[in-house]
């Protein structure tokens, strides 16, 4: 299964892991049956970069009247894709992102980067956006950017944080709504009275 497949098969199959205990990342990796670098064992995240993954992850999606990702659990899923799913070049990509956001914030504030105030932290990723700007203007989407490994820190953090909340219990049920039956429904109407419409 290639990777644009996989990431596809992610919202599919969205409310599977909570079924079995699993997280939907090491779900997707056993579906697939192999990682995309082919017989490799699964890499732990560095547990001296948990810290900081949790504070970027709620930096990006922080907790207000609905949870945050924190709360959602995404960084564990992000933590499994980097196991499970990322290839070399991706989790150095990670890596190096998260180290440098750590160097910058010891530089400029005297401390570590979980330490800062969000508005702090949210100015330490910006050099990150500004760099990932003309890799923007190629993107064709976001299955595109996470399917690509050249993807730049920022958008594979930013789009991995949004999949692991959007596909999670706490954001689907915090943040999604289902209607079942939109609008009025009527059993018996005349179909030449119908004013049809195409959404596109």
């Amino acid at each position: 299964m290639d990777r644009r497949t996989l990431l596809k098969r992610i919202a599919a199959a969205a409310g599977a892991a909570y079924w079995s205990g699993e997280t939907l990342a090491v779900q997707l990796a056993k579906a697939a049956g192999s990682r995309p670098d082919e017989g490799a064992q699964p890499e732990p995240f560095p547990a001296a970069h948990k810290e900081r993954l949790a504070a970027l992850c709620e930096l990006i999606i922080p907790q207000t009247d609905t949870p945050g990702a924190i709360q959602a659990g995404v960084p564990a899923f992000v933590a499994d894709m980097y196991a499970h799913w990322m290839v070399p070049a991706e989790r150095k990509t990670v890596v190096d992102g998260l180290a440098g956001l750590e160097r910058a914030a010891q530089a400029t504030h005297g401390r570590g980067f979980t330490a800062c105030t969000p508005a702090q932290q949210t100015a330490l990723l910006e050099p990150a956006r500004k760099a990932a700007a003309s890799y923007q203007q190629r993107s064709h989407g976001m299955d595109g950017r996470l399917a690509d490994p050249a993807a730049p820190f920022f958008f594979k953090m930013r789009d991995l944080v949004t999949l692991g909340y959007f596909t999670s219990e706490a954001g689907i049920n915090g943040e999604l709504a289902y209607v079942p039956v939109p609008g009025r429904w009527d059993a018996d109407v005349d179909t030449k009275t119908w004013n049809r419409q195409i959404q596109i």
